[in-house]
């Protein structure tokens, strides 16, 4: 878990750097064109021009806080200035856009007594007594230490990332779509110009799409084998203590507990299940270095989505997959290769995140926007 703690911290950083221009862009983008729509309306090209049918439209976020305060400078502004376009009389009514998902996942935090009860009931118990008679020393805090943490929260943030994912890619969808509709009806270089930027910011959107879902397997993979070496040492912890002094019910923990007395006996108890952990591990190492393995892995995509141009440095698409390809091989999911490949081959295309727009389509506001315009 502490491996994965600054990557992930990075990741948010580049991820608001890198999407933050997305929205006033596209936002910006529905203003221009529904001005435009007047423009092109009216049956007067020079008066068109001359009559603005955008305004600002004030929201307050945080009516509570004075405005005398907001003058002084002393709290922050809380009016949020959105502009916004009056209808066109007569427009055609586009497709409606679809309604995306922006509930956080919920917080959720890993239920040790749950795991450790799953494998032997008396085993809290057996660690409580040492600890208790060894004044905090708990065997399976101390075996448990390399996995240690709150996965779960891993799989909250790769949750988070896959619904972002999932909210770009319907937002790519409208866009399509909705540009297919108009398509047909608007010629001339504005047109053009816009095609382009469509195409452009619809493979962007696709590439966060992709990339939100890729990043979702990876934590929430990494997540689940975090767990299962969890319980997995738990088990051995088991094994190991009941080997030492045969503990099947709590009568029998409270046996065991009876041997940690002051003097000899204890430390000859503690130097028992010390090589106890000992041996736990030793034949933990292997599903470690595993378990490490995927983790370095996720890092490497990770370092690839906080920069991807940097990442890629110049070379060509088949020579990121490889550099990935510990990542991709992490994630092999049979049952859901298709979109795997397709994810994949969407997030190594890093000229989509090269060309996707960070400002607004402006179609003009001059002679350009009836350029070859019929």
């Amino acid at each position: 878990m502490g491996n994965l703690k600054s990557p992930i911290d990075g990741l948010l950083d580049a991820t608001v750097s890198r999407q933050k221009s997305l929205s006033p862009a596209l936002h910006g983008t529905a203003v221009n064109l529904k001005q435009a729509a007047w423009d092109y309306a009216s049956t007067d090209r020079e008066a068109a021009l001359g009559i603005a049918h955008t305004r600002e439209q004030e929201y307050n976020t945080n009516p509570f806080i004075p405005p005398a305060e907001v003058v002084l400078g002393t709290a922050p502004d809380p009016v949020v200035r959105v502009p916004v376009v009056d209808d066109v009389p007569g427009a055609v009514v586009l497709t409606a856009p679809r309604e995306i998902d922006v509930e956080p996942p919920p917080t959720e935090s890993v239920d040790w007594n749950a795991l450790i009860e799953e494998s032997a009931g008396w085993l809290a118990d057996a660690d409580s007594a040492i600890a208790t008679l060894t004044q905090g020393w708990s065997p399976i805090q101390q075996a448990l230490e390399p996995v240690a943490g709150n996965w779960m929260e891993l799989k909250r943030i790769g949750k988070t990332y896959g619904k972002s994912g999932t909210a770009f890619d319907t937002i790519a969808g409208d866009l399509t779509s909705g540009h297919a509709e108009i398509d047909a009806h608007w010629n001339g270089s504005a047109a053009v110009a816009y095609t382009g930027y469509s195409i452009n910011m619809v493979k962007g959107l696709n590439w966060e799409g992709s990339v939100g879902r890729l990043l979702e397997r990876g934590l929430s993979l990494a997540a689940d084998q975090l767990e299962e070496t969890a319980k997995a040492i738990i088990e051995l912890v088991k094994k190991g203590l009941g080997r030492i002094v045969k503990v099947d019910s709590f009568t029998g923990a409270l046996k065991m507990a009876a041997r940690f007395v002051p003097g000899a006996g204890t430390a000859t108890a503690v130097a028992e299940v010390s090589r106890m952990l000992y041996e736990v591990a030793t034949a933990a190492d292997a599903m470690i270095e595993q378990l490490m393995a995927g983790i370095d892995a996720v890092k490497t995509f990770i370092a690839f989505c906080n920069d991807p141009v940097g990442f890629a440095h110049g070379t060509a698409e088949d020579m990121v997959k490889d550099e990935l390809k510990p990542f991709t091989d992490f994630i092999d999911d049979t049952a859901d290769a298709k979109q795997l490949v397709t994810d994949v081959g969407t997030a190594t295309e890093v000229r989509r995140v090269t060309a996707t727009p960070s400002t607004a389509y402006d179609p003009g506001s001059g002679d350009e926007l009836w350029e070859d315009q019929p």
